[in-house]
């Protein structure tokens, strides 16, 4: 199948404009998408791209005031992707203990967890900042996962999910809206060879029927987050952790604000570049007294 591709370039660049647009492509169905140094590419099949949908987007307009934003498109055949693909992607080390490598890499002696990703056109190969801190927290609680149920929400390429498993956990649930990360994340658990893994399609409306799980990991966007918080809340059993990260550390003190609102007792956070991981831990007998409203 062949896809357009789309480049994006802002100026001055800004990743919190680069994740709105991000975010509104996402919603007319653009299925994959990649940070440049100066914006970033989307992408969609060639069938389902129109370029008259782009520009009559309004946020481009209402953007236009601070920033300038230019875009092109190309053809990007298979082929040529798959070769891109190989060419620029390299294997990388998150804290001496994990490996995140595609198929076509050699493993590393020594390495505590090889996780063999192909995200094509997903997020979440580890090179993003919010994935090396979501993953670097999961090996801080590496010692509490064995035989615990973990929810992975907008699970992307579905690492989180495949490092979840790896640190012993007995069942692993991931959902994202995207059903391209969809397929690539089943790619992905099958070429690690886990079979306690289920990935679904959908937002966090899902919750409603899924049992409590011990831990939920989230790394999203902020509004995203703080919309459906309340979601994780009540599917997160007593003394269960929450962890999330895809927000700036100005973003941090709301974030804050909406787990204490529902019973949740902050634990520690790391930082990289202005981006944030933390982590929260369900307080146990909490009197609900938020109204939930239903996600977008």
């Amino acid at each position: 199948m062949d896809y357009t591709a789309i480049n994006f370039n802002i100026t001055p660049f800004s990743e919190e404009i680069a994740d709105i647009l991000i975010a509104t492509m996402s919603s007319i169905g653009y299925e994959g998408f990649q940070y440049t140094d100066t914006g970033f590419t989307a992408y969609i099949t060639c069938e389902q791209f129109e370029e008259e949908s782009i520009q009559k987007l309004e946020i481009l307009q209402s953007l236009a005031v601070d920033y300038q934003i230019d875009w092109n498109f190309s053809v990007l055949q298979d082929r040529d992707w798959n070769l891109e693909w190989e060419k620029n992607f390299t294997p990388i080390v998150v804290d001496n203990r994990i490996l995140i490598r595609a198929g076509f890499h050699p493993t590393i002696p020594g390495i505590d967890y090889d996780i063999i990703i192909e995200p094509k056109m997903s997020f979440g190969t580890g090179h993003h900042p919010t994935t090396t801190l979501m993953l670097e927290t999961l090996l801080d609680f590496s010692g509490q996962m064995k035989g615990k149920r973990v929810l992975d929400m907008g699970c992307g390429t579905g690492i989180l999910s495949i490092l979840a498993a790896k640190l012993g956990a007995s069942t692993v649930t991931g959902i994202d809206v995207d059903e391209w990360s969809y397929r690539n994340a089943r790619e992905n658990i099958e070429n690690n060879r886990l079979q306690n893994i289920q990935i679904k399609i959908g937002n966090a409306g899902l919750l409603e029927k899924e049992k409590e799980f011990d831990f939920i990991l989230a790394n999203i966007n902020r509004n995203i987050l703080l919309t459906d918080m309340p979601f994780y809340e009540r599917c997160l059993k007593d003394g269960g952790i929450l962890i999330m990260s895809g927000f700036y550390t100005q973003d941090l003190p709301s974030i804050r604000q909406k787990a204490a609102e529902l019973g949740m007792t902050y634990g520690d956070q790391k930082m990289k570049q202005n981006w944030v991981a933390v982590s929260f831990t369900k307080n146990k007998q909490f009197v609900r007294y938020l109204p939930l409203q239903k996600s977008s």
